[in-house]
């Protein structure tokens, strides 16, 4: 059971984190994205919620860490093979390298050096994807392609956060609001098809056919599948949303809204798949056996 709330907490505090890393770098993309707006300006762009998303990103980080080595000196015997996979020396040392980042993104932009900050956080980036399930079937190779899906993820998240928020300060100019919004879409085009395409490859890595419906993990795929659907046609309803005789004063859409949300909802399913084992058995498995046992384990680990 005390396993089991390890996972929960691992997984609530990894969707914390990943939103937090949305909303530090897709911010400072939005903000560049806005200032690429070519028409007259009603209002001065909104400051991306950068630095306070770091501060969410590092308390998460810094949570992960906590709770993977508390949990691994406390469960290392007790804990389900799945749950003690979560809680290994590596992924805490992982946590504690995302959460030095998250720090040093912070100081920069405490300092006002927003450009010094990308670094970090696109290090933060490419620890997740380390850390991710495919770099276990497909070493290097798997890790490339998580980094490939989560980056333009999180920027499709924090972007459109950041899209909102400026469209919101620009809705008395129903021109320029539309403007900006469709400088974004545009943008989430690109973003949406390469998530997809890695998500759909990295799926065909994770999930043997055969296990998509019988194991925890395929039938989550398949809900984070059915959500980035929804989000798909929220995004379309934007785009019809953006072809309507404006209102002044009105804000952006309700797709458009909806398709935040989803976003979120897709980062959670995200955070959710961190924590269960895929079917497909670890290029690293020590032996037959246990590459059987670790194949089996998404069956019997609740969820």
């Amino acid at each position: 059971m005390a396993a089991i709330a390890a996972a929960c907490l691992i997984a609530v505090l990894r969707w914390l984190m990943l939103a937090g890393l949305a909303g530090a770098l897709g911010g400072l993309a939005g903000r560049g994205l806005g200032r690429q707006y070519k028409g007259t300006v009603p209002a001065p762009l909104p400051a991306p919620w950068a630095l306070r998303s770091s501060l969410l990103g590092l308390a998460a980080a810094a949570g992960l860490t906590v709770v993977i080595f508390g949990a691994h000196a406390l469960l290392t015997v007790s804990a389900h093979p799945a749950v003690a996979a979560l809680i290994t020396v590596s992924q805490g040392g992982l946590t504690g390298l995302e959460c030095a980042a998250f720090a040093l993104a912070a100081g920069a932009l405490r300092l006002r050096q927003p450009g010094l900050s990308v670094v970090p956080l696109l290090g933060v980036v490419l620890a997740e994807a380390i850390r991710a399930h495919p770099e276990g079937i497909i070493p290097v190779g798997g890790a490339l392609l998580s980094l490939v899906h989560i980056l333009p993820a999180v920027m499709w998240a924090g972007m459109l956060v950041y899209t909102l928020r400026a469209a919101l300060a620009w809705r008395h100019d129903p021109g320029a609001m539309r403007g900006l919004v469709r400088l974004y879409a545009n943008a989430a085009v690109w973003l949406f098809a390469v998530v997809v395409l890695t998500g759909v490859v990295t799926a065909l890595v994770l999930v043997p056919l055969g296990s998509l419906l019988n194991t925890g993990y395929g039938i989550m795929v398949i809900v984070k599948a059915v959500l980035v659907a929804v989000v798909a046609g929220a995004a379309i309803a934007g785009r019809a949303w953006l072809g309507r005789t404006p209102e002044p004063g009105g804000g952006p859409g309700r797709a458009t809204r909806l398709e935040c949300y989803g976003l979120a909802a897709v980062l959670a399913a995200t955070a959710v798949l961190t924590v269960l084992t895929p079917p497909a058995a670890p290029a690293r498995a020590a032996s037959p056996a246990r590459a059987a046992h670790v194949a089996g384990t998404a069956r019997r680990l609740p969820g």
